[in-house]
């Protein structure tokens, strides 16, 4: 086999490989008689066919499967011989398996970049540590504590700020309804029929609340607020928005007792000092658990402030579009509205390719480094991320397995059950000092 290298730029490698005749020639002899042995055709019995009436009938697909086994060999072999970090193969140009039956491959891989590994034991970082203080504890459970709140209906005053206003309203802009100007626009800043609105500053446009206090049950009343040029809603940032508003009910709300009978509640079982202790527990290990999160992100980002190397742009680029579809969804359940995504669409997307690039440099790091400390993967622990993310997806098991076997994700799945093990590793190693505190002015 000759094999004749160009390294080209972002790690790219173009290989032309020639394989000779005896051995594309005893490939194909080994796959004819494959297919020879479980073709079934008019005539013959299973398996008894002719050789030369297989070589006829079946040419194309025995000649597809010889190219697709030799290539995989071919570049394996090369990456060999000439010791190449092969990272993926990003595309195969030609395969051509002339009528001598040698063949010629011309190929694109992509490689590990090559760098100095830096000194990544006893790393020092910053990190904050949240302390779990009793007012977080009652403010937890205070939100347990809100839906068990009683409503009690007020009859003989008008509205006041601090109640639940039962409400008709329709807001428009210039006459014109905002379920037309801004179709988009969340069903609370159009308008509802009697709906719940809590009145406070904070409830849909500023100034919504202050513009009903004062308002008699069954009272109509006109409102017209100026919507500031920080509002999400960019369709009516700006804009002077018109409500008519009619008011149905009037009630307050009355905070269950803070007791045991309360704690059984929320927690079958539990007393009010139980819950609390529950509380504390639950927030003491989320705050351990977003410090553990917190470090290994500072020892990234320490990591990468120790070295540079060139990347691939493909796989940056693939990579790009992955955190771009988990951006744009994340900002979709928000409710944040497509033309306000589409507004900071450059920023974005600048976020996003740099966010790409680190994480494909200390991918790269991280493999190295788990290479230098000899960290392997065992089969159990494919076997529980792949339990793992089939329990995510809601699949079987064993279709999720033949579909990560099929498209060469099991092997990328034990890449980052290595890249993991050696972040632990590090993180475990390094040391942690408190962040200093702010300077007044």
């Amino acid at each position: 086999m000759n094999v004749a290298l160009d390294y080209q730029k972002n790690c790219v490698v173009a290989l032309e490989i020639d394989l000779p005749s005896d051995r594309v020639s005893t490939e194909w002899n080994t796959i004819s008689k494959e297919f020879q042995k479980q073709a079934r055709l008019p005539g013959y019995r299973p398996g008894k066919a002719p050789a030369s009436l297989i070589a006829t009938r079946y040419a194309k697909d025995i000649e597809e499967e010889v190219k697709t086994k030799l290539v995989g060999e071919a570049i394996r072999e090369a990456a060999k011989t000439h010791n190449l970090k092969i990272h993926a193969v990003e595309e195969v140009e030609k395969v051509e398996i002339a009528t001598d039956k040698t063949m010629k491959i011309l190929a694109k891989v992509i490689q590990a970049p090559e760098f100095e590994l830096p000194e990544y034991k006893n790393l020092t970082i910053e990190v904050a540590k949240k302390t779990v203080t009793d007012e977080d504890v009652e403010g937890l459970l205070e939100y347990l504590r809100d839906p068990h709140s009683k409503f009690e209906p007020v009859t003989d005053r008008p509205l006041a700020m601090g109640d639940y206003a039962v409400v008709t309203y329709e807001g428009a802009v210039d006459g014109e309804p905002i379920s037309k100007i801004a179709p988009k626009a969340p069903a609370q800043i159009q308008g509802r029929r009697n709906a719940w609105v809590l009145m406070d500053e904070g409830t849909l446009i500023p100034g919504f609340a202050k513009g009903i206090e004062g308002m008699e049950i069954a009272q109509e009343r006109t409102l017209t607020l100026d919507v500031p040029e920080n509002f999400p809603l960019e369709d009516i940032r700006n804009r002077k928005v018109t409500y008519a508003v009619t008011l149905h009910a009037i009630n307050t709300r009355t905070p269950a007792p803070l007791d045991d009978e309360l704690a059984a509640k929320i927690e079958p079982g539990q007393t009010l000092e139980g819950l609390r202790k529950k509380i504390r527990e639950r927030q003491e290990e989320s705050a351990q658990y977003q410090f553990e999160m917190a470090k290994k992100n500072a020892v990234v980002e320490k990591l990468l402030s120790l070295f540079t190397c060139e990347l691939p742009e493909r796989l940056v680029a693939s990579e790009t579009s992955y955190i771009l579809k988990d951006i744009v969804g994340e900002s979709q359940a928000r409710g944040i509205s497509d033309e306000e995504i589409k507004a900071h669409t450059e920023e974005i997307v600048q976020n996003a390719s740099q966010t790409a690039s680190n994480r494909v440099r200390s991918n790269f790091l991280l493999t190295r480094i788990a290479d230098a400390e000899k960290i392997e993967e065992t089969d159990a622990e494919v076997y529980q991320a792949i339990l793992q993310m089939a329990e995510r997806q809601q699949m079987p098991v064993k279709k999720l397995a033949g579909e990560l076997a099929r498209s060469g994700g099991v092997n990328r799945l034990r890449d980052q059950i290595r890249i993991t093990k050696a972040l632990d590793l590090i993180a475990s190693g390094a040391t942690v000092t408190e962040p200093a505190a702010p300077q007044a002015a």
